[in-house]
């Protein structure tokens, strides 16, 4: 069932139950449904409410002080389904090699192995949507399912490059597909506006005994309380998880599961950079599989770095899209209608910037609509390409780079004690930080691309500016994946959690989400971060059954 913390009444609630998780997004929803399957009591805590509200968002503003990123409010959204409110669906798992030990990438190395997860990836596609099929990321396969030369695998040298598949979800949005069945599991109780304000462990540090949240500004009282569980997961993103860690001094000052300061290091992303690329003839280019998606099929490639040249240049994962430029879609007004359309409608729109409003609270939409006036014909032109929207409208190519970041101490979310929030929470600060190897990969990768599409006759890269590579180009960005800063590792010196997503001397505080990888690759990371979920829900059914296990791990 579904309370929310605003509008409970008699003083602070105190709630108990078997697990109590923090965050109901993509982790937090899937570990909740399998442990109220299983007939697991459970606290699920939400800090927003069933839709975007500014006052909630507000709470995830923070600072930047490392490379350009995006504003922290912007890039995660506070509500019933997190991020699954507007993503683009894009899924894959992570490659095996990913998960090893690479001797030329500092800190990489999985305590797991690509294999253990399997059997999870295919659970997390289903609660993702995405139809089960032979050979279903094989690029072969696809191409002859597809039956399109066009959208063929590019015959590219497999020492150099290969296609990888990607599949899309809907995208599903897991507030709508599952709201349904968490309001109805008797053992949930989902507690929307319950915004964490402390978590309190034993004095020894060796459990933790109760969440402190609040419903509304100024402390635990008006709506807010507590809960007392057997078992905590922390599923708040990662950003978040560091911040909820680091702000719970109850143990020491540095925070709890920071014994070694590891909360909040090694942020990574992944990387995005984007070349202008130029077809040498005007029809039948190959590309259509390395564009967004397949004529609207759910299936999409990217050209990535083959591991055998990873690992002679000592390079990192990488891929690349080939997205088309139709005639008008890059124009000042053309671009403007579209955010208008996006921000104002009510389905999901393909950029979640465009959607919610902390992105046009400095006057977005009529800014926009300026542009728009200024440029009606650029509205002209995108409009007359998306009604013929074939490939005689191309005008040009786009080479979109996503690459695998680079484990780096250095890369880190803190607090920022001078700035609090609404409940009176330190604000997230992030340093964002980038190597040496992360730039070259993203280098090396263009210049393989562009030698082998050379090769096969087809275009050339937009020349870059002479300087570009002495730090990064200015279509620098991320892609929403905020990875790393509660890393797995066996060693807690090396980790923040364990193989079991347990936070090292904790014996019933466990972490989900990306903010557990040790390394970003290539691929989204919504599949790993699932799959891992789902794992961790087991081990979870497990430990309450076993609940000497419990014990003895707090006793560690």
């Amino acid at each position: 069932m579904f309370v929310d913390a605003r509008e409970t009444t008699g003083g602070a609630a105190r709630l108990e139950a078997d697990v109590c998780i923090v965050g109901a997004g993509a982790a937090g929803i899937a570990i909740a449904r399998e442990l109220a399957r299983a007939g697991v009591s459970t606290v699920l805590l939400e800090s927003g409410g069933m839709r975007f509200e500014d006052a909630a968002q507000d709470s995830y503003r923070g600072a930047n002080a490392g490379l350009p990123y995006f504003a922290l409010d912007m890039c995660q959204l506070r509500f019933f389904g997190g991020n699954t409110n507007a993503w683009g669906g894009w899924c894959r798992p992570l490659d095996a090699a990913d998960f090893a030990s690479r001797p030329w990438v500092a800190e990489s190395g999985w305590p797991i192995s690509r294999r253990e997860l399997d059997s999870w990836y295919e659970a997390a596609q289903a609660l993702c949507e995405v139809a089960p099929e032979p050979g279903s990321y094989d690029a072969a396969a696809w191409a002859e399912r597809l039956g399109d030369p066009l959208a063929a695998p590019l015959p590219v040298d497999p020492g150099k490059l290969e296609t990888k598949i990607y599949r899309f979800s809907p995208p599903t949005n897991f507030a709508a597909r599952y709201g349904d069945e968490i309001r109805d599991a008797a053992a949930i109780q989902c507690i929307l506006h319950a915004n964490v304000v402390g978590i309190d462990a034993a004095p020894d540090g060796s459990s933790v005994c109760a969440v402190r949240f609040a419903g509304a500004p100024g402390g635990s009282g008006g709506g807010g309380g507590t809960v007392a569980a057997k078992l905590f997961i922390l599923a708040a993103g990662g950003v978040e998880n560091a911040r909820l860690l680091l702000a719970s001094n109850g143990v020491a000052e540095r925070g709890l599961g920071n014994a070694h300061d590891l909360v909040g290091r090694y942020f990574m992303e992944q990387p995005h950079t984007r070349r202008l690329l130029f077809a040498r003839r005007k029809a039948d280019v190959p590309f259509r599989l390395y564009g967004e998606r397949f004529r609207g099929r759910s299936v999409a490639a990217r050209l990535a770095l083959a591991p055998e040249l990873q690992r002679r240049e000592e390079l990192l994962n990488f891929g690349a899209n080939i997205s088309p430029i139709h005639a008008g879609h890059d124009s000042q007004g053309w671009t403007a209608l579209r955010a208008l359309i996006f921000s104002l409608r009510d389905g999901r729109p393909s950029d979640p910037f465009l959607r919610f409003p902390p992105f046009d609270r400095k006057g977005f939409r009529w800014r926009d609509v300026g542009r728009l006036i200024a440029d009606l014909p650029g509205v002209a032109a995108g409009a007359l390409s998306t009604v013929r929207h074939g490939d005689e409208s191309i005008a040009a190519y786009v080479l979109e780079n996503k690459s695998e970041q680079a484990p780096n101490f250095h890369s880190r979310v803190t607090l920022d004690p001078a700035a609090r929030d609404a409940f009176g929470m330190p604000r997230a600060k992030l340093e964002w930080r980038t190597q040496e190897i992360d730039r070259r990969t993203t280098r090396r990768a263009e210049e393989v691309i562009e030698s082998e599409l050379n090769r096969l006759g087809l275009a050339d890269l937009a020349p870059p500016a002479p300087d570009v590579w002495d730090g990064w180009p200015d279509s620098l960005k991320g892609g929403w994946a905020q990875i790393g800063t509660t890393r797995m590792h066996d060693d807690p010196r090396k980790g923040v959690v364990d193989r079991h997503c347990r936070v090292h001397g904790i014996g019933n505080l466990f972490v989900a989400g990306s903010s557990i990888f040790p390394t970003s690759g290539s691929a989204p990371p919504m599949l790993t971060v699932l799959a891992l979920s789902l794992r961790l829900a087991a081990h979870v059914k497990a430990q309450l059954a076993a609940p000497v296990e419990v014990t003895q791990a707090a006793a560690e």
